[in-house]
């Protein structure tokens, strides 16, 4: 005959082994979900990661070509006044030619001012309309753009690493839940109740993590 000892031993150890496979399963569709969320956030940080390098190169390359230009420009402007101020019209005719499509309607602006008789009026590149600051702003938008980018991949990376971290949690669950269906004593009982503190925190986590689907 079975006492009432062992009867109230084979109840908890049949729960036990019941909230074992329960925590199991759950545990189970936890772990593939971080696992999975953490891959997608991975690939989420590598995307921007490229997009701000991408910028980035294109911003360098704007204010490379800006540079490029006004050094041009301010070259062959010099060499042009000189030219009108000499009164060498043939070459100051060949200089004007050798100006950037974009400048020379600011440099024939400049000069229906009468620049060399009247007041000084300053330079025909100290407008808005000169072509260089709208590639500056441009360069000032891929560079913003950059950082934007740089900040989505920061945030990505900080995801995986939640993620990563929760998938560590539910595999010492799995672990801990799977021991305890070795034992028929009151040790199955203390590894549930641990694996199953340990699911209950870590799915309190995963509700507030930021998914990606």
């Amino acid at each position: 005959m079975t006492t009432a000892s062992e009867n109230s031993r084979t109840t908890r150890a049949r729960w036990a082994e019941i909230l074992a496979a329960v925590i199991l399963s759950i545990t189970a569709v936890a772990t593939a979900f971080s696992a999975f969320q953490a891959g997608k956030w991975g690939g989420a940080m590598t995307v921007s990661f490229n997009e701000a390098s991408i910028d980035r190169t294109i911003a360098a390359a704007d204010i490379a070509q800006a540079s490029r230009d006004i050094s041009g420009d301010r070259a062959n402007f010099g060499n042009y006044v000189l030219a009108v101020s000499a009164g060498d019209e043939r070459t100051a005719e060949i200089l004007f030619v050798e100006f950037r499509d974009e400048v020379q309607p600011l440099i024939t602006d400049w000069l229906s001012r009468d620049p060399f008789s009247g007041p000084y009026i300053g330079s025909p590149f100290d407008t808005p309309d000169y072509p260089i600051t709208t590639i500056l702003e441009e360069a000032v938008e891929s560079l913003t753009a950059s950082e934007a980018h740089t900040l989505e991949a920061l945030d990505a990376r900080d995801n995986v690493g939640d993620y990563t971290l929760m998938t560590v949690l539910f595999a010492v669950v799995l672990f801990l839940a799977g021991l305890s269906r070795q034992f028929r004593t009151r040790i199955s009982l203390v590894l549930v109740a641990i694996a199953a503190t340990g699911l209950v925190a870590g799915l309190a986590v995963l509700v507030v993590l930021p998914t990606l689907l």
